[in-house]
């Protein structure tokens, strides 16, 4: 084909596009997930949790606790905790799972979503 371009029919363009931008809003929204998630830890974890996520919150002495919460921050730790764990422990509170009844539950005050972003977001922690 000398200097022939083949132009793709209008159809298969806006097909592409579309599904372009549905992958880079797919990713952004996937990204921005971690960030939500660190926004909800800091609004109602970090006091306990610490606002790195090592278990050393501010309000530990307070509540006199014997316990401190797991170091997310540690590689071993946080992989030995399962997702469904995790959210168990955020939506039905320690007591529910044989832990500290210090641990409140969030499952009232969290949708399923803003679980998983902050599931995502203590992922996140050790990398």
């Amino acid at each position: 084909m000398n200097g022939t371009i083949i132009v793709p029919p209008p159809k298969l363009v806006w097909i592409a596009a579309l599904m372009g931008l549905t992958a880079s809003i797919s990713s952004a929204a996937a990204g921005d997930t971690v960030g939500l998630g660190a926004r909800i830890f800091a609004a109602n974890c970090a006091r306990c949790h610490g606002h790195g996520g090592k278990g050393d919150g501010p309000d530990l002495v307070k509540l006199q606790s014997a316990v401190s919460p797991d170091d997310w921050t540690d590689k071993e730790s946080n992989q030995a905790l399962t997702d469904s764990f995790i959210v168990a422990m955020i939506t039905r509170g320690g007591k529910a799972n044989g832990k500290s009844h210090i641990m409140p539950a969030f499952g009232d005050k969290l949708n399923a979503q803003q679980v998983q972003d902050l599931l995502a977001f203590i992922r996140s922690l050790p990398n």
